[in-house]
């Protein structure tokens, strides 16, 4: 019942999210576009949101949940860090920080997972959305 509520508050957590990425204000010249600054996270939250509700109706037979409620704690208290600093260290620097140390979090220590991952997911989306799709995403101080 408790792995059902967790999901149920990411959930709720999730849809909060997609509410304020809708919200972004957007330039006269790009709220025509079709990719413009509220794609990315409406993308990423309706990927959450199909994912979450996949696993609250669609769950294995004999499926054992973990249940370190100090794991779901910490990554909480991590998200939370990450929203502060984003600001002030730029999205990509923030992003690296937060996969490390959540798979730090969730028991990873081998070092080549930690930095492929860290470092790779933020260059590949600094790739695909700065370099190649062209959108601006503010860095350091701005």
């Amino acid at each position: 019942m408790g792995y059902r509520l967790l999901i149920l508050g990411l959930l709720a957590a999730t849809l909060l999210y997609l509410a304020l990425a809708r919200q972004i204000p957007l330039d006269p010249w790009s709220a025509g576009e079709l990719i413009n600054s509220r794609t990315l996270p409406t993308v990423y939250g309706c990927l959450l949101a199909l994912t979450l509700t996949g696993m609250l109706f669609i769950t294995p037979p004999g499926a054992r949940y973990p249940t370190h409620g100090w794991q779901a704690l910490a990554l909480t208290a991590l998200l939370a860090v990450f929203v502060g600093v984003v600001p002030t260290l730029g999205l990509w620097i923030a992003t690296a920080g937060l996969l490390l140390a959540a798979m730090l979090i969730l028991g990873e220590r081998r070092m080549l997972p930690l930095l492929l991952l860290a470092l790779g997911i933020p260059a590949g989306g600094w790739l695909l959305v700065e370099h190649w799709l062209g959108i601006y995403v503010p860095g350091v101080g701005a």
